[in-house]
């Protein structure tokens, strides 16, 4: 009977044309003979075969059941923007991919694990209704293999733009598919790597390539399978507001925990003792970071040092060695991408930045794989870029500003990831080390060529390393730590042992002191307090959800406050809470940066330029410290209206807070009189300085082109000047001026919106008091200098746009802005027609001309249609 049906089976496959089941699989195999043949073959993970652009994979059946972490990278970068050697490119979003099979195709699916519910129950098919995995890419199956698994070619999904390279090289540029090519093609157990040398071809690109029509990238692909969750032994820990971790977040709709369902686990490595038995033991595996071979040797000590300095938080948990430094070998052939190898990467790239990141299991926040890049560009500190002062480069004077504040095409809670991923401290300390420059050199610390000693480089050398360390342990930025101690307990002996800061993840400028006689540290030297205690949350090997509580509610403690990015932009209320800041009082650091900057400007040619010179370094010295002095005041102004902000939970507890709390209305108020007594005040330097601040005189590629060869004095100061009065009288400060009032208990002394606006008023003005005015003016001995006639327009501008509301202050903010107006224009009268008074020209044109726009305004103002 079988041998019937079978003959019957083959001859109605003969009718058909089909071959027999019985040549079925000698047919495949010799298709698959016929696809393979000729290419090279790499066995691990999956089975590879590669030849020219075409990479065949052969998949089996178990394959098809794991799930695979994708980590993407550059390899080889361009030197510009984030196209950078060594970046990682999918910044806190690793992906996941499964393969699914239907009929004739292998599809290839992002998994979608932000949502989740317990196995079997209702919310889980809830939740398969609702959320679904992304399909990325359909792969027809070539053919069986003759394992009986399935060959797919995936040259298109990594021959092309799908990580949008192109975007970030520049407008319009795109992969060009005929010229990449197969750079690396590597297969392991446990991982594969892959590596494209991608060509991206535009019409524009920048200088550091020589030709945008063909734009090399190498982009690498590490690519491992994931054990299945909770497999492997790890367990994830909760995250607390008040310690400051990235996080893994997910919704679990079988949690009801949270109101939302959120479950947050903190990025952190699976880090175990050898012998939980023993009060002191290696990890079972140890953080292991490799130096590459293209860090320069004479600074591997004090990277090293750098990395080694987190062993002292880990051994207070019981931890021999939990983080391990080895140096590349000069003939090593692995890949720094690749996932099995943490690395710490030196890039000469002239972005002055570094970055930490750390690629993560978005199932768990178990962190797989970490690799520091470090920029050469870091060292260097004079610049032509200090020679001139555009309004772009102003605007980066403001506090709290950071160059990824404008992110491509991200918006929303995609920008929000991506900038709490990304790490602007070096590319400030490249600034801070310039300004350092300038200071020593005013001081004949050292020679007109400006060097810094070797000391302070290696210093600020390694509180970089620390800081790019924390953020691959899981840590994020913490802006609150340089407001731990004073200054004058920052210069004494034992900061050389506890720190300087509470945390090496803040952004800390150098400390240098006016008097070198008393110059204690430049940058801390050891990891603070809160890095001590934030390691004791993520790390402790306790996983009990009590004893967790119990450390994150040491968080009122000295040392201990936690504020990071999303608290501290321009923005935002708290004036401890700054990027490049230092002391327990920022004005005492303002003050003493404005002094010391004043000070010093007067002396830039005679110590900066040898004879024989051109005076292009005097010119950048005059640019750094004139930087310095307008960054400080502006810090100066975001204390009016301030606001205290703090993590604290409701406690018992004698340290407990309110999380809300309105500056000292004494800061406040000597905040503004700090800034109208100097950065509002005209220059006191001599004129005649600005003579000799050559610029540099090259036309080339790579360098800035001056719209104005003599220094343009009135320009920068009045734009530093308009910052300034911009931030005082903003709508942001003037709205929490009016909420701080009804904050305060009538007893309390209160800093209200009123006083705040009189005082701005009568300090910009006050050389229009008709009661003091007397004596006769020339033009060039003006009444009102200058400097003081750009200021006072600038206000007369704020308080005008006040008054027709096109201004979103409060209300109460545009009467008072209305008094003043009036007051103003009195005043002006009263100058103009007083008999003791002899005007110059320049001050009576600026009087006719103020009181002609005030009373424009006034009556514009009145003409408008009553509110109701």
């Amino acid at each position: 009977m079988r041998s019937s049906v079978a003959l019957g089976l083959m001859c109605a496959a003969l009718i058909l044309g089909r071959p027999a089941f019985g040549d079925d699989a000698s047919s495949s195999k010799s298709k698959f003979q016929q696809l393979t043949e000729g290419k090279e073959k790499k066995e691990g993970l999956w089975t590879l075969y590669q030849k020219d652009q075409q990479l065949l994979v052969e998949l089996s059946s178990n394959d098809l059941k794991k799930e695979y972490i994708v980590l993407a990278s550059i390899a080889r970068g361009i030197g510009s923007g984030m196209v950078l050697g060594g970046m990682s490119w999918n910044f806190g979003d690793d992906v996941i991919w499964k393969f699914r099979k239907a009929d004739e195709k292998i599809y290839v699916l992002h998994r979608n694990v932000r949502y989740r519910a317990k196995a079997n129950s209702p919310e889980a098919t809830a939740v398969s209704l609702a959320y679904s995995d992304s399909v990325i890419y359909a792969l027809p199956i070539l053919t069986k293999t003759p394992s009986g698994g399935y060959l797919v070619d995936m040259t298109k999904i990594f021959m092309s733009d799908d990580q949008r390279i192109g975007q970030q090289i520049g407008l319009g540029f795109r992969f060009a598919s005929d010229r990449s090519t197969w750079a690396k093609v590597k297969a392991f157990d446990n991982n594969v790597e892959l590596q494209v040398a991608a060509v991206y071809a535009g019409s524009r690109g920048p200088d550091t390539v020589p030709d945008p029509r063909g734009v090399q990238v190498n982009v690498h692909y590490s690519i491992s399978a994931l054990p299945s969750v909770g497999s492997n032994g790890y367990k994830p820990r909760m995250a607390d507001d008040r310690v400051g971790y990235f996080l893994t977040v997910i919704k679990d709709f079988s949690d009801k925990a949270d109101d939302e369902h959120f479950v947050r686990y903190i990025n952190r490595w699976d880090l175990r003792k050898k012998d939980p038995g023993v009060k002191f033991s290696p990890p079972a595996e140890p953080i292991r970071f490799y130096l590459e071979k293209t860090v320069p040797v004479y600074l591997r000590p004090t990277v090293k040092a750098g990395i080694l300095e987190w062993n002292k938080a880990f051994e207070k948990l019981g931890y021999a060695g939990a983080v391990e430094v080895l140096q590349q070998e000069d003939d090593a052939d692995w890949d720094p991408e690749d996932i099995n190898y943490n690395t710490f990467r030196w890039i000469t790239s002239d972005a002055g930045f570094a970055m930490g990141p750390s690629r993560v299991d978005p199932r768990t926040g178990q962190i797989l794989d970490a690799d520091i890049i470090f920029d050469a560009g870091f060292l260097t500190y004079w610049k032509q870029d200090y020679e001139t002062f555009t309004a772009e480069d102003a605007r980066q004077l403001i506090p709290n500003w950071s160059p990824f504040e404008e992110l491509s095409d991200e918006t929303g809670a995609d920008a929000a990831r991506l900038k709490a991923m990304r790490c602007a401290l070096p590319d400030g300390m490249q600034y801070h080390m310039g300004v350092s420059a300038a200071l020593m050199l005013g001081h004949g610390m050292t020679g007109k060529n400006g060097k810094l000693p070797e000391e302070f480089i290696h210093q600020g050398l390694k509180e970089v390393v620390m800081h790019e360390v924390g953020h691959t342990l899981g840590l994020r930025h913490n802006f609150k730590a340089s407001s731990w101690k004073s200054l004058e307990e920052m210069a004494e002996d034992k900061a050389r042992q506890e720190g300087t800061v509470a945390s090496v993840m803040d952004y800390n400028p150098a400390d240098i002191s006016p008097d070198p006689k008393k110059q204690g540290l430049y940058f801390t030297q050891t990891i603070g307090p809160y890095d001590y205690w934030a390691i004791e949350y993520g790390y402790s090997p306790t996983s009990s959800d009590e004893e967790l509580a119990k450390i994150a509610d040491r968080s009122g403690e000295p040392g201990l406050e936690y504020a990071t990015d999303e608290d501290t932009r321009s923005s935002d209320s708290d004036p401890l809470s700054n990027r490049f800041d230092l002391g327990k009082d920022p004005l005492d650091f303002v003050a003493r940066q404005m002094d010391h900057s004043s000070e010093l400007i007067p002396k830039v040619v005679e110590r900066s330029v040898e004879d024989g010179d051109g005076y292009q370094r005097a010119r950048q010295a005059f640019g750094l410290l004139m930087s310095e002095y307008w960054r400080s005041a502006l810090f100066a102004a975001r204390f009016p209206g301030g606001v205290y902000v703090r993590r604290d939970h409701k406690s018992d507890k004698d340290d407990a807070k309110a999380p809300f709390e309105v500056v000292e209305a004494a800061k406040q108020r000597e905040a503004t009189k700090l800034l109208l007594d100097s950065a509002l005040a005209a220059p006191e330097f001599d004129g005649s300085l600005l003579n000799y601040l050559a610029a540099s005189r090259w036309n080339h590629w790579g360098v800035r082109d001056l719209s104005r060869l003599d220094y343009p004095i009135h320009e920068i100061v009045g734009r530093m000047q308009g910052l300034v009065i911009g931030q005082l009288l903003s709508s942001r400060t003037l709205e929490r001026l009016l909420d701080n009032e009804f904050k305060e208990s009538s007893e309390e002394d209160v800093y209200t919106l009123a006083e705040h606006l009189r005082l701005v008023t009568d300090g910009v003005f006050s050389e229009w008091n008709p009661k003091e005015a007397k004596g006769e003016y020339s033009a060039k001995k003006p009444f009102i200098n200058s400097f003081r006639r750009d200021l006072q327009r600038q206000t007369l501008k704020e308080l005008m746009q006040m008054v027709v509301r096109s201004y979103s202050a409060p209300e109460d903010a545009r009467t008072l802005a209305r008094m003043h107006l009036t007051r103003l224009g009195e005043q002006a009268d009263a100058l103009l027609g007083s008999e003791d008074l002899k005007l110059d020209d320049y001050a009576r044109a600026h009087l006719l001309d103020s009181r002609t726009r005030i009373r424009q305004v006034l009556e514009a103002e009145l003409a408008l249609p009553s509110v109701n």
